[in-house]
């Protein structure tokens, strides 16, 4: 009886253990996107302590509805972010969608949508080509792609602001227009990161971009067209570029030659605060999400504590590092 006892409370005790290793395993899988969650609350809760107008719904629609370009432009950066790239190009393709979208709005749609995107799309796709073609280094690639554009982009509007002039109730409704309380523009946000996030974990493409990321030959050796992938996956970022382009130039009904500009860094920051790495493979839209929440709460909170631009650039600076640091320290 002895004998037959004991393997039988042996089993018990494994099961009785094994719910606790599992809610383990768990945690330490989510770790990265529970203490984003944890650090964004306590940044609310810190805020509405420091400023009565903090948590207003008035205050809270207005950071997200300016947190939603560069919102848009960070869902780009996750697929490329994932890919083991990087695309320094963002901010300029934001700028010249937004000139040309200005520019040409008195050729209806043709104007106002399919050129700022296409011209978008095409240059991002030229970042791919350069890349996954001539083997370029990411870094190299973009970064002339961004100066180059931004020449394009000064070159286009003569070095000024163009008026959207005549521009259409619903382009307008972009920028300004809300449903209900919520702004339009963080809708269009929202709905880029609900299909960013389809794509990456529901399509073939989208898991390709993770496994092109994590190990690009053995992606290559199982089959997958891995320089077709890297291609595309600047398209995307490209296509998202232009998006936030256009709902930036719907909310100030000009096509600004400096739109853009440094968010590529705060697209990058976004990522890395969400839990990804330069290593690529790793990471997830919904992280991005919280890391663009979290910068543009934390932008507010010092905007009402009235810290100088200036001193809010330096902080963002060591908010890019400390994040690479973490980065790093995760991975080891």
């Amino acid at each position: 009886m002895t004998s037959i006892n004991r393997p039988s409370t042996a089993v018990a005790g494994a099961e009785t253990q094994q719910p606790h290793k599992d809610i383990k395993a768990w945690l330490t899988h989510h770790s990265v996107a529970l203490t984003n969650i944890l650090a964004l609350f306590l940044l609310l809760g810190v805020g509405s302590i420091l400023s009565p107008h903090f948590l207003s719904v008035t205050n809270f629609f207005n950071v997200l509805r300016g947190a939603s370009m560069v919102g848009i432009v960070s869902i780009g950066m996750t697929f490329v972010i994932l890919n083991r790239g990087i695309d320094l190009s963002v901010g300029s393709l934001v700028g010249i969608s937004s000139v040309l979208m200005a520019g040409m709005m008195p050729y209806g749609v043709a104007g106002w949508l399919i050129a700022p995107i296409g011209a978008a799309v095409l240059l991002g796709v030229v970042n791919g080509l350069l890349i996954a073609q001539v083997r370029l280094q990411p870094f190299i690639a973009t970064l002339g792609m961004m100066i180059f554009v931004r020449g394009l982009v000064f070159i286009y509007s003569d070095g000024s602001p163009l008026v959207a002039e005549n521009m259409p109730d619903v382009v307008q409704s972009l920028g300004s227009s809300s449903v209900g309380v919520v702004p339009v523009a963080v809708i269009v946000f929202l709905l880029c990161a609900v299909v960013g996030h389809f794509v990456l974990r529901s399509t073939i493409f989208g898991r390709e971009v993770y496994a092109v990321g994590a190990n690009e030959e053995a992606a290559r050796l199982s089959g997958i067209r891995t320089k077709l992938n890297q291609i595309l996956v600047y398209g995307v970022s490209g296509l998202l570029a232009g998006i936030s382009g256009i709902v930036l130039t719907a909310r100030l009904g000009v096509g600004d030659p400096n739109a853009g500009n440094l968010y590529e860094l705060d697209a990058i920051a976004a990522c890395l605060i969400g839990g990804m790495t330069f290593d690529g493979g790793k990471g997830s839209v919904r992280g991005t999400v919280v890391g663009v929440l979290i910068l543009a709460f934390l932008s507010n909170i010092l905007n009402l504590l009235g810290i100088s631009p200036y001193t809010q650039m330096l902080l963002k600076g060591l908010i890019i590092i400390a994040a690479v640091i973490i980065s790093e320290t995760r991975k080891r």
